[in-house]
């Protein structure tokens, strides 16, 4: 595409005009033919880098203008154009760049504090076992659910967004299921995603070291339901914020899921177990028995907003029903890695996500439960003393260790989540994580479970600015073989 036919709708006058191969915001990824953009982010500022991206072949630049001062000294042999408020532009620059790529897919977007990844990863699954091409975008990475490649965040840049979904249709993929973090939602990250489906799972006490309160941060997550572009709005009726959802809503249906009285997807009864859930379900499309794998009270609920989803999309319901039994738990989540003692590995890295899961546990253990758990650094540090009160009540035996400490002491972050237990007699703090996962298998007898809570998926600890290779799964098959 042409430089001044991209920028038309942003700048007037005369536009110096060149080919345009690409877009990036990384001097570092930029290629010949590339347009940079260069504006200041969280951790760096992007003008500090034009002299790189020029050097790597960049064909123009766009710059943020306000607070700089080095305007006067941008290099002449590319055209440069200043455009205020940058960064909340970049969306709309690049859909208009990939040619408005989500006008040609089918995208449902995920939002809430626990529940997003299963969600929007057994959503793509059931599209493709129900014969449609689909991907899915969020935390564990992008892609066909068969071939996932990794991502650096829950949500991409607008810009790296844009150009998966361009991929997806050049590929002939036509659903896209995401996870949309609160953070993308203010950061403009999803402008210009033309969502058909919308779908609320619960907000619970989460990334507060951003939002700093409850209200900003259920008002972020309500972003996604202003949506002009909603066909169906899919929200968990028994969650105090639904009602902030449903009122954020401008087009298209609501369908309600829980169960509570007063919601359209109802489970009626339910029985859980290790081996998975069963389930009865009301609806407005009749009452149907569901067998699911995943294992977990919440799970009832991620289950019946994909059933939701699914149906209303315009799948026949008998085949939604017989799809669910299929649907596997996405990785690291209530993942059973090990039996004799059951050795789970989930994600749970908040006090709302570490006590439903414990509690689950409670209602299928035979014998004791054990839990092994951190808290991440440079992270809120208001959850830690919640969490550390959350596994002493629901566990036997409590072992606190590192989770990504990243720059922050991992004792310091261990001693804050002991400050909220009282009773600390099976309690022990061991901060290498592989040790304190072999303590709790040595604790354990062969009808106890231990649940490894924090990371699920991750293969990587973050110590310090340093990723190691690290893998709570691949940590319990070592010890248990």
């Amino acid at each position: 595409m042409k430089f001044a036919e991209l920028i038309r709708p942003w700048i007037k006058g005369e536009i110096p005009d060149c080919e345009i191969l690409g877009l990036h915001n990384d001097s570092r990824q930029i290629k010949p033919g590339f347009l940079f953009f260069a504006y200041p982010g969280a951790a760096t500022d992007g003008r500090l880098f034009i002299a790189q991206a020029l050097e790597a072949g960049a064909s123009a630049l766009i710059y943020e203008p306000e607070n700089w001062s080095a305007a006067s000294q941008l290099p002449s042999e590319i055209p440069s154009v200043a455009l205020p408020g940058l960064a909340d532009k970049l969306a709309e620059i690049a859909e208009r760049f990939y040619r408005e790529p989500t006008k040609k897919l089918v995208v449902s977007g995920v939002t809430g504090t626990n529940g997003k990844t299963t969600i929007a990863y057994q959503l793509a699954q059931a599209h493709a076992l129900l014969g449609e091409r689909s991907a899915y975008i969020g935390t564990i990475g992008q892609g066909e659910v068969s071939a996932l490649q990794t991502l650096a965040n829950t949500t991409p840049d607008a810009l790296c967004l844009q150009e998966l979904m361009y991929s997806y249709e050049q590929q002939a993929i036509k659903q896209v299921c995401m996870e949309v973090s609160s953070h993308a939602l203010c950061q403009h990250r999803v402008d210009n995603i033309d969502f058909q489906q919308a779908i609320f799972t619960n907000l619970s006490h989460e990334h507060l070291d951003y939002h700093q309160t409850m209200e900003a941060y259920a008002a972020a997550k309500a972003k996604l339901f202003a949506k002009p572009t909603l066909k169906w709005s899919i929200v968990n009726h028994d969650d105090k914020c639904s009602a902030l959802m449903r009122a954020a809503v401008q087009s298209g249906q609501i369908i309600s899921y829980g169960i509570q009285e007063g919601a359209d997807v109802r489970a009626l009864r339910w029985e859980v177990s290790l081996a998975g859930t069963q389930l009865e379900i009301a609806s407005p499309w009749g009452q149907y028995q569901m067998r699911i794998k995943a294992l977990g009270f919440f799970n009832i609920y991620n289950a019946l907003a994909v059933f939701s989803s699914l149906v209303a999309y315009g799948y026949p319901v008998e085949q939604v029903v017989s799809v669910m039994a299929k649907l596997q738990a996405a990785p690291g989540r209530m993942e059973i890695v090990a039996q004799e003692p059951y050795a789970i590995v989930d994600y749970a890295h908040s006090p709302d996500a570490l006590e439903n899961v414990l509690a689950t546990l409670q209602k299928v253990k035979k014998g004791k439960i054990l839990v092994v758990f951190g808290c991440g650094g440079d992270r809120d540090r208001t959850k830690r003393p919640i969490m550390g009160k959350i596994a002493s009540q629901y566990a036997d035996i409590a072992i606190i260790t590192s989770d990504n400490p990243r720059t922050e002491d991992p004792l310091a972050i261990i001693d804050a989540i002991e400050a909220g237990i009282s009773v600390k007699n099976n309690l022990y703090k061991i901060p290498d994580r592989e040790q304190a996962i072999a303590k709790a298998l040595s604790l354990a007898d062969k009808d106890d479970i231990v649940l490894v809570a924090g990371k699920g998926h991750e293969d990587y600890q973050q110590i310090g600015k340093t990723r190691h290779s690290f893998s709570d799964q691949a940590v319990i098959r070592r010890i248990m073989n």
